[in-house]
């Protein structure tokens, strides 16, 4: 990232808050607040300040020589406050969405956000090697979450739009799957137009190849066990032929086996709900291949008291001592178990659901509860205020 002044301040006018919304960064940026503070801005909420008023040349010839002052360079953006932006887009997006903007005073708090860019393209590149000071979250009821970053200083150039991170994947930075950035026109009407023609449903696309992926990829682990003990189970016999020496060899390797299950299991439980919902509707005109979704829907669906266990032992683990919790070995091993006929299920059509999945086209997105992902252990993003940092 090149460098930059140590302190710096960017102010933007905003027709929604009438006035002034001033912006502090720089690995120095309480220089910058400094200032603000004696030039007469009011901090807000989300670590800006604001003054009223459309006196650009007024307010300017106030602040700048306190900036100087504290060591801050000023700048006025020519364009909108990107508040506004985000909210008139979000406005006009599909379904129910709200818009914030945050803020990365520090250019490690803008680091801190590269691992949660679900991105292949403009937008992941310009996080990770030039200043992005602040930019727009835009948040969907469906649990879509989009990042909205202006796209250099013009504002001729529009806005760079690219995905966060949406159910807890280990490698989403620079991930394959993921939708590549587009870049939006500066009109917010125009903007939403090309979010839903063209963002959205690409964003859904990527969304169902990854999580299809994710599940072949955990059915793939188990299979190679499972079928071993199924064999053991079922004619006495290790996978060499060699005879069992005693009857309590399965039950220890079936018990050990439903210890690792749950953990190996759950990404299929967390990311099939979405695969099987967008086969559904593909599978419809085809009986047989109905018949598999509906196994496998049936399957995931009797798995649902193990997964509401694990939610609530993800909350407990927040808010009661661990000690008083049931230890984490027996309770993998418990829920193991419960969904070790699922997993059967799901092993014996694995080929039919990878078929089906692999030809399903996305449709419309998800309606907002329908399908719940497990929680994420982490938050969903870091807190990139300055209000989170003081």
């Amino acid at each position: 990232m090149p460098p930059n002044p140590p302190a710096q301040i960017t102010v933007a006018y905003s027709r929604h808050f009438d006035g002034l919304i001033a912006i502090a960064h720089g690995e120095q940026w309480r220089w910058a607040h400094t200032a603000l503070e004696q030039a007469g801005f009011t901090r807000r909420d989300d670590g800006s300040f604001h003054t009223p008023g459309d006196s650009v040349p007024v307010t300017m010839a106030k602040l700048l020589p306190i900036a100087r002052r504290h060591r801050a360079t000023l700048q006025v953006s020519s364009r909108p406050y990107l508040g506004d932006i985000a909210e008139q887009i979000a406005a006009r997006l599909p379904g129910r969405w709200t818009a914030q903007v945050e803020i990365y005073s520090n250019p490690l708090w803008q680091e801190d956000l590269l691992p949660y860019l679900w991105d292949r393209g403009e937008l992941a590149q310009s996080v990770k090697d030039r200043r992005v000071p602040y930019a727009a979250k835009l948040d969907s009821d469906t649990g879509i979450e989009l990042l909205l970053a202006e796209h250099g200083p013009d504002p001729e150039h529009g806005y760079l739009l690219g995905a966060l991170v949406f159910e807890e994947f280990e490698d989403s930075y620079d991930n394959p799957h993921a939708p590549a950035t587009v870049t939006l026109p500066a009109e917010p009407v125009s903007a939403a137009q090309v979010i839903n023609g063209t963002f959205l449903p690409a964003y859904h696309r990527a969304l169902h190849h990854r999580r299809t992926d994710a599940v072949l990829a955990a059915l793939d682990t188990l299979r190679a066990e499972y079928d071993t003990l199924r064999t053991m189970g079922g004619s006495g016999h290790f996978s060499d032929g060699m005879p069992l020496r005693s009857p309590t060899v399965v039950r220890e390797a079936t018990k050990s086996f439903a210890e690792r299950v749950w953990l190996e299991f759950l990404p299929v439980l967390t990311h099939a709900p979405g695969v099987v919902a967008n086969c559904t509707t593909t599978v419809a005109h085809r009986p047989a291949d109905a018949d598999v979704v509906r196994r496998l829907h049936d399957a995931l669906t009797s798995c649902a008291p193990a997964m509401k266990a694990w939610q609530d032992r993800l909350r407990d683990l927040r808010l009661q001592p661990h000690r008083a919790l049931e230890p984490p070995g027996p309770m993998r091993t418990r829920l193991g178990r419960q969904v070790l006929p699922a997993l059967g299920v799901w092993l014996a059509d694995a080929d039919d659901f990878a078929r089906i999945a692999h030809a399903a086209r996305p449709g419309n997105p998800p309606r907002p509860g329908a399908v719940t992902p497990v929680p994420a252990v982490r938050p969903a993003l870091p807190p990139p205020s300055p209000s989170a940092h003081r």
